[in-house]
């Protein structure tokens, strides 16, 4: 029935079908257990470089978030046209990207950190198994390497980090427009647009100061005259002109009936004073106009003339309450280097005291503006202030008594014999720009002016609302005919 070779066949299979079920070789499972080590200690390191990966992508979105919202807008503006090299192109990088919307890139860079930080521990959750290994790892993780550090760095080096990543940031803001834009609007809505930060006039002074001790060079920090010009500046506006006025009891003044003798020409010249308040008779708070200093040049005193026969230029009015600035504006206009305070601008009478361009300026400065004509110190503040001036008070030296040529006792002086037919004429025509008969027009409505008796007949003046349209004739003679 079996052949020779069948037999033993069967033998053998009827033994090791049943060893084979209670014995089962490991051989099989061993290799299994290869195969599942090799593919889970592959997906491991993949985790972990997600990992790393996800750690360096949040600190970057940390980073930017300080670099380009730690920037103030107006403090970008300046370096984008003031500073120099690198640090202008930077700047001027960082300001076009956040000129898009400051809070559409600070959206944008939340919403992707918080995305990154939130895959973080899924990604060691796979690779650590779970648990509070994974919690302490994604910790850790997360403030050291994505917070600490790069934020760190940025603060440091924001300008610049900013600037090279611009182009990454505009992508992703456009990426997560759908999200990031509407949110940005409502932001803006609610909180405002940010413009920077915009200083008031008192912390600008400080800043100012502040510059005195602040820089790495001495070329970077402002000197005590800078500190000081600078301040006085910011402080003009709110400065009136009653603060730094002359008062009347300290004005060199003289009344339009006033003989113009050798005595007054000598008080005049040893007051030191290039203009003179000119008031009506027996009102010395009424102001018709001022006097030229410079126009009594080839005057001579033995003619003994009255003011009123000289043409005076035009004396302009303002209230006390004007700001130094205002009145520094007005003197610009080159029609007049002095004022008249006044309660009634325009009007007779309540004159308080007289401002100029010299006081303007040494507000500005900070400093007593003195010239080589100073007779005295005048500092502008009343309690130092020398009373009105008399004859007493500037004794004539008989070698700046002025004569008439032809009966001086003595030598002429050489500059009388020195000028020419030609400069005689020239200094005749000395006349003032801004006549007080024909005053020029201004634009500023806080100078009043009124017309002097030379173009009415009267010694009483006559009060004008504002200056009206005129010029002076450059052949216009200095003494009225």
């Amino acid at each position: 029935m079996f052949s020779s070779g069948s037999l033993p066949r069967l033998i053998l299979l009827a033994v090791y079908l049943p060893l084979r079920s209670a014995f089962p070789l490991s051989s099989t499972p061993a290799l299994h257990a290869a195969e599942d080590a090799e593919h889970d200690s592959s997906d491991l390191w993949l985790d972990l470089g997600a990992a790393v990966a996800l750690v360096l992508i949040g600190g970057v979105f940390a980073g930017l978030t300080i670099a380009l919202m730690g920037q103030d807008t107006v403090h970008l503006q300046v370096l984008a046209t003031s500073a120099e090299g690198p640090e202008r192109k930077h700047a001027q990088t960082v300001l076009k990207l956040v000129g898009k919307g400051k809070h559409w890139v600070l959206v944008t860079l939340l919403l992707g950190n918080v995305v990154v930080n939130e895959s973080l521990p899924i990604v060691l959750d796979k690779a650590l198994g779970g648990g509070w290994p994974a919690i302490v790892g994604s910790t850790v993780l997360i403030v050291i390497f994505g917070e600490v550090i790069p934020q760190s760095v940025c603060v440091r080096y924001g300008l610049p980090i900013g600037a090279y990543l611009s182009p990454v940031v505009l992508f992703l803001m456009y990426v997560f427009a759908p999200a990031a834009w509407p949110t940005a609007k409502l932001l803006d809505w609610l909180l405002g647009e940010n413009h920077g930060v915009v200083y008031k006039k008192a912390g600008l002074k400080t800043l100012v100061t502040l510059h005195k001790s602040l820089g790495s060079k001495p070329a970077e920090r402002l000197n005590e005259d800078e500190v000081t010009i600078i301040s006085a500046v910011l402080d003009l506006k709110d400065k009136a002109v009653q603060s730094i006025m002359t008062p009347m009891d300290h004005v060199f003044t003289v009344s339009t009936e006033s003989i113009l003798d050798e005595k007054t020409i000598e008080l005049i010249l040893s007051a030191g004073f290039s203009r003179i308040p000119v008031h009506a008779p027996n009102d010395p708070s009424n102001f018709l106009g001022m006097l030229l200093v410079k126009t009594l040049i080839t005057y001579d005193p033995e003619d003994a003339k009255p003011v009123a026969e000289f043409v005076l230029a035009t004396l302009p009015e303002t209230s006390p309450e004007t700001s130094c600035l205002d009145i520094l504006n007005y003197f610009q206009e080159g029609h007049s280097h002095m004022a008249l305070v006044s309660k009634h601008p325009g009007e007779n009478g309540g004159a308080l005291g007289v401002v100029t361009l010299e006081d303007v300026v040494e507000e500005l400065i900070g400093e007593e503006i003195i010239d080589e004509s100073d007779m005295h110190d005048d500092t502008q503040r009343p309690a130092e202030q020398p009373q009105q001036s008399s004859v007493a008070d500037f004794p004539v030296p008989l070698n700046r008594t002025l004569r008439r040529a032809s009966t001086a006792p003595i030598a002429k002086p050489g500059y009388i014999s020195s000028i020419t037919p030609q400069q005689r004429q020239h200094l005749d025509n000395l006349a003032p720009s801004n006549l007080a008969r024909k005053p020029k027009h201004t634009r500023f409505p806080f100078v009043k002016i009124k017309r002097s008796l030379q173009a009415n007949g009267d010694n009483d003046g006559v009060k004008g609302d504002s200056a009206v349209q005129g010029s002076a004739d450059e052949n216009t003679p200095l003494l009225r005919s």
